[in-house]
């Protein structure tokens, strides 16, 4: 029960990864539209000119993304033999990438080089994104009870 199953983390961060990616596109373009009149993505685009990104901006930003979430499936399954299997585990789990969040959006806006208003938008969808997807990614990394501790 100790052991991390290596195969399952890697299947569980790809799962969470898309998980994350679904609602990032419901709350960042639907509802943030609807809210506030454009999607979080012409937010950034004043701040940031992500237009000029080539594929090669977009495949690391993809990558990068794999990997975080990857990395907090390992989190989460280093943290199982202290609080337990399931979403208490995985809701502390998201609340240590929530935390470093809100430090680098703070970090960013007190530098000048986020506007503060978008910095608020982006830490609240990312408040709701987190931890959904890390209850999703959480429950593949558990998949069936019955597997062995064999690297799978």
């Amino acid at each position: 029960m100790n052991e991390i199953r290596v195969k399952r983390m890697l299947l569980a961060g790809l799962a969470m990864f898309v998980v994350w990616v679904a609602l990032e596109i419901l709350l960042e373009h639907v509802i943030a539209k609807f809210l506030f009149g454009e999607t979080s993505g012409e937010m950034w685009q004043r701040t940031i000119d992500v237009s000029r990104w080539s594929g090669l901006n977009t495949a690391v930003s993809t990558l990068l993304g794999v990997v975080n979430c990857t990395i907090l499936i390992w989190l989460y399954a280093s943290l199982r033999p202290m609080y337990g299997v399931g979403t208490r585990t995985a809701l502390l789990t998201s609340g240590f990438l929530i935390a470093w969040i809100v430090s680098l959006f703070f970090n960013l806006t007190n530098l000048g080089l986020l506007p503060p208003r978008l910095a608020m938008i982006e830490t609240v969808f990312e408040v709701i994104e987190i931890p959904i997807a890390m209850i999703v990614g959480a429950g593949v990394y558990e998949g069936n009870q019955e597997e062995t501790g064999n690297g799978e």
